[in-house]
């Protein structure tokens, strides 16, 4: 019984210090991508963002958000 809970306790040390080490290269990642995102919407003029129902002002929120962004690519 006590070989199963040390080896369980491991592995979740061991799955938390992975997680650990590759965060901030995901958030890295991530905030790349949100940036690029921001760049190519702030690019469009007003009328271009006005035909897909974005304001200026709403760039950062919509990058923020979790999507398919090939689109704007």
């Amino acid at each position: 019984m006590n070989e199963k809970l040390l080896s369980g306790g491991f592995e979740l040390r061991l799955r938390k210090a992975v997680l650990l080490l590759f965060s901030p290269a995901r958030n890295l990642m991530l905030w790349r991508r949100r940036r690029s995102v921001e760049n190519r919407l702030g690019a469009l003029s007003d009328h271009m963002l006005k035909d897909i129902a974005v304001s200026r002002g709403e760039i950062p929120f919509v990058a923020s958000r979790d999507g398919d962004w090939n689109r704007f690519r």
